[in-house]
């Protein structure tokens, strides 16, 4: 039977497949597969079938063919091929190991944010396409919809304080802490109208959100200006309409250390801030700031000034997308 198998996908890889290489994307006839190389199926994970003595794209091509499989762990040592059934796995770190995973016929193309993929599919890390190309995006899909996770800030592990170009391309761990780009971001909100919300944590471990009806940014040449409007949340509002006339955040470009932008006299990015973001003459809100353990007291933290004050460095922060209902 093991032997009837075997010829069988031999002739499918040999006559009805077609393989070429793009990045860390291939492509099998009508299947697309992300490859990380060093990374592999954690040991403790169930496997739904082994094969030895072949290759990565055999190993590929042996999981499009295989119905219930979405990913694979190849070992470049041992030619050793495992599938798993699970879409979205975790990896971790495997020297010689190469992890593939199943990009279904139905996503191939057509993702331009989470509210693309299936209702019911779980959260995590799924590939965007759009016209300069393709890049991962974290899915949140239990909060109230599908939202496309577009910053994230859970425990300082990623340094915020980064050039223009970082900010540009983008930088971090989509699985963790990242800034998803203001190129990318720039390509997903051109294409529909987006509702932004922003889920905030104190140290205390409560939470609130502000959600924001209005949401763009324009591209490099426009120093991704800002367009935002319509609040509503539970944290109150620190962009649209703060304490202060010079604070409102509606309409401004986009500054780094090295790319001042603002209308201060002096770089609120570089002096106060520490942070990329849209500057007005200061801000209310520096969700890029930096991470400061336990609601430190510093001006250039992590805060939202209607909600404990601009001083109060918050332990949690993410702000995330989806096309208006």
């Amino acid at each position: 039977m093991l032997s009837n198998m075997l010829n069988r996908l031999n002739f499918v890889v040999w006559f009805n497949i077609l393989v070429f290489a793009t990045g860390f994307i291939i492509r099998i006839q009508k299947e697309k597969f992300a490859i990380e190389e060093d990374k592999a199926i954690p040991s403790t994970k169930s496997t739904i079938g082994e094969m030895k003595d072949v290759s990565h794209i055999f190993c590929a091509s042996w999981c499009a063919a295989y119905l219930t499989c979405c990913s694979a762990s190849f070992d470049k040592s041992t030619k050793k091929c495992m599938l798993n059934s699970c879409c979205i796995s975790e990896t971790e770190l495997s020297a010689n190991r190469t992890f593939i995973r199943k990009l279904p016929y139905q996503f191939t193309d057509t993702f331009r944010d989470c509210s693309d993929i299936p209702q019911g599919s779980a959260s995590g890390t799924y590939t965007m396409y759009h016209r300069d190309g393709s890049f991962d995006a974290y899915c949140d899909m239990k909060t109230d919809g599908k939202w496309t996770v577009i910053q994230r800030r859970l425990d300082g592990t990623t340094d915020f304080y980064r050039n223009w170009q970082e900010y540009k391309q983008g930088f971090g761990n989509v699985n963790c802490e990242y800034w998803l780009g203001n190129d990318n971001l720039q390509s997903i909100l051109s294409t529909k109208d987006y509702t932004l919300r922003i889920d905030l944590q104190d140290w205390n471990n409560e939470t609130r959100y502000a959600e924001y009806d209005t949401f763009f940014i324009g591209n490099e040449t426009t120093n991704y200006k800002l367009t935002i409007g319509d609040y509503n949340g539970t944290v109150g509002d620190s962009i649209l309409s703060p304490s202060r006339e010079c604070c409102k955040l509606n309409g401004m470009a986009f500054s780094t250390f090295d790319n001042d932008n603002d209308n201060s006299l002096r770089n609120c990015a570089l002096d106060s801030e520490h942070a990329g973001w849209w500057f007005n003459r200061c801000t209310q809100t520096n969700l890029n700031g930096f991470y400061y353990n336990g609601g430190v007291v510093s001006g250039d933290g992590m805060y939202w000034k209607a909600w404990n004050g601009s001083d109060y460095s918050l332990k949690t922060v993410t702000m995330k997308i989806r096309p208006k209902l």
